[in-house]
């Protein structure tokens, strides 16, 4: 088996981020969160590190109710050079609503309609974090998903749409399954299938009896015991260890994200 680490897909991700800074380009990142929900505020602390570590300004925005997290908003809606980092969950009421306040030129995950919907026209550009992570490494490891069975788990717009959608736009036979189907049918689906993309943020839709030697596995999950969605070590051709698979590469993706807004607005 192959493992397809991330580590030095990351580091030709930081390559072409420090060849942007050092062109001149920045901004202000604007990181929202909610230090209620310890999952979203680890994801917040990584991407800190990782602006700290680059330079690049950064604003602790922590929120606790709808009305803060909308003044955040605004606030780095007003700054020229804001860019706005939602960790999410929110756990707050209305939060999609909330996504759709963000000025689509200041939303590195892409998750706003304007986006996204660019994303449903076929251009990879506009890919969230995580889903620009697993699209860079399947191209760094020169994976072909060409007429191959691909199956995503996960329908979410930040996560498992959107690693479909890039699936599609590379040609794949492209499935999606999720929590509320069937456990006999994700079986039935993952057993006739080259390449499996989990996303789901839940353990148990994928057993080991149903993976075979020939297919390739995306784990995109990450739990409290530093294990994936997957929760065990397949007998596969390739696979993405968690950790030190595709959880490196999403927060230079996000970043990388950034640059291209910033580029594409001043077209």
């Amino acid at each position: 088996m192959e493992l397809l680490y991330g580590k030095p897909v990351r580091e030709k991700i930081f390559a072409l981020i420090e060849d942007k800074i050092k062109s001149g380009i920045s901004f202000n990142a604007y990181l929202i969160y909610n230090p209620s929900c310890i999952e979203a505020s680890i994801y917040k602390n990584q991407i800190e590190k990782l602006l700290t570590k680059l330079n690049i300004p950064n604003f602790d925005c922590s929120i606790s109710d709808y009305n803060q997290a909308k003044k955040a908003i605004q606030k780095a809606n007003s700054d020229p050079l804001g860019m706005i980092f939602v960790s999410r969950p929110l756990s707050i009421e209305n939060e999609n609503e909330l996504i759709e306040d963000i000025n689509p030129n200041k939303d590195p995950d892409m998750l706003t309609s304007s986006n996204l919907g660019k994303l449903t026209k076929g251009n990879l550009n506009y890919l969230s974090g995580t889903s620009q992570a697993v699209r860079q490494i399947i191209d760094f490891y020169n994976i072909s998903l060409q007429g191959k069975k691909v199956l995503v788990l996960g329908r979410s717009i930040s996560v498992g749409l959107p690693i479909f959608l890039m699936t599609l736009k590379k040609n794949a036979l492209a499935s999606i399954v999720h929590s509320k189907i069937s456990l006999e049918d994700i079986s039935k689906q993952v057993r006739e299938s080259e390449v499996i993309i989990l996303a789901t943020g839940k353990r148990g839709l994928v057993k080991k009896e149903d993976v075979n030697l020939n297919q390739i596995i995306i784990d995109c999950g990450y739990h409290e015991d530093s294990a994936g969605d997957l929760g065990f070590l397949p007998e596969a051709k390739m696979f993405t260890p968690v950790p030190k698979g595709v959880g490196p590469v999403t927060i230079a993706s996000l970043i990388l994200n950034a640059f291209f807004l910033i580029e594409n607005s001043k077209k």
